[in-house]
């Protein structure tokens, strides 16, 4: 992002626990992105620390983050919880290449915790755009509905995909990622 032309500006997309990064990347370089996109996406908002929006998920859905907390950190039952959650509606064959992928991670809740909240100034600044995924069972609906509900989201799509809408639903995100891109960037 620092290495941009001073006028040059990009569409950012952000899935699941990416849209943090998205966010932190709005909250230092606001002036070079023209549009971020959140897909089925942890989106934070002005008013509380990073972790707010973790911190509900976990509250919400306790035996889910438990779960999900457990797979990102070993390997030990990733693919059930996978198949039972993230990947529901995908096919066996994209199943088995994310449990080849599979990789050792964190929810960064404690960092997350002490980080600054994000400000209305430079985060708040750029446009944001939701794709709500209606399967989604990992980040559900109505956590995905809470988070757009307390941020300043300019539209809203939802598509009929589980939480790996990539996977489950690609065509159907393309058309909503370049619809928004057309509107808003």
């Amino acid at each position: 992002m620092a290495n941009l032309a001073e006028n040059e500006k990009v569409v950012l997309v952000g899935h699941s626990l990416g849209g943090l990064n998205v966010a932190f990347a709005m909250e230092k370089f606001p002036e070079k992105i023209s549009l971020a996109v959140f897909v089925t996406a942890f989106l934070p908002d002005t008013e509380h620390r990073p972790s707010y929006m973790l911190e509900k998920f976990i509250e919400n859905s306790p035996a889910v983050a438990d779960g999900w907390q457990s797979v990102v950190s070993s390997t030990a039952g990733y693919e059930t919880f996978m198949k039972s959650t993230a990947f529901n509606l995908a096919s066996p064959e994209d199943l088995s290449l994310q449990t080849l992928l599979k990789r050792s991670g964190s929810l960064f809740l404690e960092s997350l915790a002490k980080a600054n909240k994000f400000t209305k100034e430079k985060f708040g600044s750029v446009v944001r755009d939701y794709v709500v995924c209606t399967q989604d069972l990992l980040v559900v609906p109505s956590l995905q509905r809470f988070m757009i509900e307390h941020n300043e989201v300019k539209e809203v799509m939802e598509i009929p995909a589980d939480h790996m809408a990539i996977a489950s639903r690609p065509k159907e995100l393309c058309q909503c990622l370049l619809e928004f891109a057309r509107k808003h960037a």
